[in-house]
């Protein structure tokens, strides 16, 4: 890996700090208890071309890859008070657009990107169901072959951004095989007929910005255009969104944390207990630097995962391993931020929005349960490779 700074990254990072005035917003704080997300501060994404870096120059993007896309949003989450915002384009970039300009036709890009890139749309990724959220096997959304396409029913549900998309990339089950290779992927506007989304936001206790909804398929018709990639590809599409998700939309949480630690170590350094700076007490001082830590081994676990995806083939398990010890930070960083400020990290405000923020972090894009599991999984193939090395000399 090379850590000296890329002049791509470099100038992302310049433009978004630049950016940073434009992004302010004096009533976060009262759209945050609303549930309210902003499509004027949207608009201020869209109009910098953040909402369509992955894609190519020609159509508005910068061809940002794994490593490019987290630090921008590193970035963005450390400059943006609203990390509502932030996650909202990070989905957005990650399972939206991503998969159209890794996995989608020439002629897919040619009619989808221009409207992304041109009309400001915001993409939502619909494959999370009532009983199918890690259990990804267990969905039941149905795509049956019907004249020239497909006929789509099925309820997804906590879809991020679904309230306020203007189209949808949504997995469904073409088969039923018990294989991986039993979904595929369809791109549709959000006004397609038969396509319902709920209307009012669901009420949680992070990313209140972001818009989260169900989204209803009753009896939608896709054309075999509008499928990205061949049929039965959509698992592997699934796994590439997720890898780059658990990657790079984490890496919103290292720019918050940055950010979290600053407003700590000038809280300590300015609260005066007991004759002197909170930071002179050895039990604070020790908090902020346990945050530091957390801080910089995430974003070195999360430098890696993104090497490691712009460098194929990735390693199966850095992306995993970025996005636990990422979550695992980002609470327990809150959670000293919070014990840091006392009674006014508890009151309505950044601090304590920060935390609420990172509570959710635990759950999507794989619980960390679930990935723990992959991750033993994968230690245990390991381990079984290495003894039968040392059994049999020569085998690897």
């Amino acid at each position: 890996m090379d850590f000296s700074p890329h002049p791509l990254h470099a100038r992302l990072v310049a433009d978004i700090r630049r950016l940073a005035p434009a992004l302010h917003d004096t009533q976060l704080g009262e759209r945050d208890r609303l549930a309210l997300f902003s499509r004027d501060l949207w608009g201020v994404l869209c109009r910098a071309r953040l909402h369509v870096l992955p894609a190519a120059d020609s159509f508005g993007g910068q061809a940002a890859g794994a490593a490019a896309l987290a630090q921008a949003l590193e970035a963005l989450g450390e400059h943006c008070e609203d990390t509502g915002l932030v996650f909202a384009l990070a989905a957005h970039l990650c399972a939206c657009v991503h998969p159209l300009v890794a996995h989608g036709s020439a002629e897919q890009q040619a009619l989808w990107l221009p409207r992304i890139a041109e009309q400001g749309w915001i993409g939502a990724h619909a494959i999370t169901e009532e009983e199918a959220g890690s259990d990804v096997n267990a969905m039941r959304t149905m795509a049956v072959r019907e004249g020239d396409g497909y006929r789509i029913d099925g309820v997804k549900r906590y879809i991020t951004n679904a309230p306020v998309c203007d189209f949808v990339l949504v997995h469904a089950r073409t088969a039923d095989k018990g294989s991986f290779l039993d979904f595929s992927t369809f791109i549709l506007p959000r006004n397609a007929p038969g396509l319902k989304i709920s209307k009012q936001p669901h009420e949680k206790i992070g990313l209140r910005t972001t818009a989260m909804g169900d989204i209803h398929f009753e009896g939608v018709h896709v054309s075999e255009a509008q499928r990205i990639g061949a049929q039965g590809s959509g698992g592997p599409i699934f796994q590439a969104s997720m890898e780059l998700e658990r990657t790079c939309l984490f890496a919103m949480y290292l720019g918050v944390m940055q950010r979290q630690l600053r407003l700590s170590c000038q809280r300590a350094e300015g609260r005066v207990q007991f004759g002197q700076a909170l930071i002179e007490q050895q039990a604070v001082s020790h908090r902020l630097a346990d945050m530091k830590l957390r801080l910089e081994a995430a974003r070195l676990a999360t430098a890696r995962a993104a090497w490691s995806l712009d460098h194929p083939p990735a390693d199966p398990s850095a992306s995993a391993i970025a996005k636990l010890l990422v979550s695992e930070a980002s609470i327990r960083n809150g959670l000293d931020a919070l014990q840091i400020h006392g009674a006014s990290g508890v009151l309505s405000g950044d601090i304590e929005r920060q935390l609420r923020n990172a509570l959710p972090s635990s759950l999507f894009s794989g619980t960390t349960e679930v990935l723990k599991n992959h991750l033993v999984r994968q230690l245990r193939a390991e381990c079984r490779r290495a003894t039968r090395a040392q059994a049999v000399p020569g085998v690897a």
